[in-house]
């Protein structure tokens, strides 16, 4: 076997898979209702896809790419285009994986999304969705890379390995890896740090530690995302491929994922995200004169209530308006994506937190709260 093999537990990688171990397969109790989790889970893609991007170089922040987007600018802008490639890429692993193998095709699916509509030049490929045919070296690094005659061999063993039935408890250590293989092999002529961190991603989801729809949000990306160089001096540990060089690997890995993990686990509770996150971003939008003093107050009813129908918000106007004036509010906020109806046609409307001029405030939060790898601000450093 030419992939290297899985590294043995030792004392730390143990105490960490028992612990992640926990969580396979169990959505994450708690309060907070589940359409509040698919808005978050829309923000949290926003953020995986601007990570992964940010590792490669794309300065964008996470404030421009929201707001830019809200008005509809610099839709050619090929930086814009990238993030928006990968949160399709996300939702396209969300809407699929269950049914779908992870083999050659769905890796080439993925690279084809990851490098749509981008120059070569820039972040794009000339062979979009196929195997690179000439040498490539990466920059300040000492790998020589596979010749482009064996990387077919290497990839499908690769995914031989990543499809092979194992220990259960072994899982994790395969994903970190099936990530360094990936990156040693660099199949592709462009794209493939980003292509490797959807394939984890996809991994995750593969082996129940992350389910699409369920109440348990968290960005493997931030893995990496928080410290850049720290990850591409890890993966040059790793590419040594000794013992105690893949076991450093998987460490750095599923501490990350552990911690990240704990951060999200806080989105469970109901009054976290009523307290913490959604309260302070509507009293932040009624100062920014996003929001007028009617619509924040239906703002906090919705976050305290969770859902909401025109008779529970009566009492926020004087005796004699008429059922006509709520419901024209309704409407109006509608509009502004502020709110949605629970159900199509529906007379239920719940909270929604992305495409709209709340979330800048609601990613602000988060990131006061510590759940974000990038400031919302920051500009990343220049190479």
């Amino acid at each position: 076997m030419i992939v290297t093999p899985t590294p043995t537990f030792n004392s730390k990688l143990t105490d960490i898979i028992v612990e992640l171990q926990q969580l396979r397969n169990h959505g994450v109790s708690g309060s907070t209702e589940p359409w509040v989790f698919y808005e978050l889970k829309n923000l949290f893609h926003i953020v995986e896809a601007l990570s992964s991007a940010r590792i490669e170089g794309n300065h964008t922040t996470l404030a421009t790419f929201v707001e830019r987007k809200l008005d509809k600018k610099d839709t050619d802008n090929e930086k814009l285009i990238e993030i928006s490639n990968l949160i399709e890429a996300l939702e396209f692993i969300d809407d699929n994986i269950a049914e779908t193998k992870i083999d050659a095709r769905f890796i080439s699916h993925l690279h084809e999304m990851v490098v749509k509509n981008l120059s070569p030049d820039n972040e794009g490929d000339t062979r979009p969705g196929s195997y690179r045919v000439d040498y490539r070296e990466i920059a300040n690094s000492k790998h020589v890379l596979p010749q482009p005659s064996d990387i077919k061999d290497l990839m499908d063993e690769l995914f031989d390995y990543i499809n092979e039935d194992c220990d259960p408890k072994v899982d994790l250590l395969k994903i970190a890896v099936a990530h360094h293989r990936f990156v040693w092999i660099h199949p592709f002529g462009n794209g493939n740090g980003r292509a490797v961190r959807l394939l984890t991603y996809s991994m995750l989801c593969k082996k129940g530690f992350i389910t699409p729809g369920s109440a348990r949000l968290f960005n493997p990306t931030s893995v990496f995302a928080g410290d850049r160089e720290q990850y591409y001096d890890k993966l040059s540990i790793a590419d040594e491929g000794g013992e105690e060089s893949m076991q450093e690997w998987c460490e750095y890995v599923l501490e990350g994922l552990q911690d990240e993990i704990k951060k999200s686990q806080k989105l469970a509770d109901r009054n976290f995200v009523k307290d913490r996150l959604l309260m302070p971003t509507f009293l932040w939008a009624n100062e920014k004169n996003i929001t007028n003093d009617i619509e924040t107050k239906i703002l906090n009813r919705l976050a305290r209530k969770q859902r909401i129908k025109a008779g529970d918000i009566k009492d926020l106007w004087p005796e004699d308006y008429s059922h006509v004036v709520i419901s024209k509010r309704l409407a109006k906020m509608r509009k502004q994506n502020f709110i949605r109806t629970l159900k199509p046609n529906g007379r239920e409307y719940v909270l929604q937190l992305s495409g709209n001029k709340l979330t800048r405030g609601i990613l602000d939060r988060m990131e006061a709260e510590g759940m974000l790898p990038v400031k919302v601000d920051e500009v990343a450093e220049q190479e």
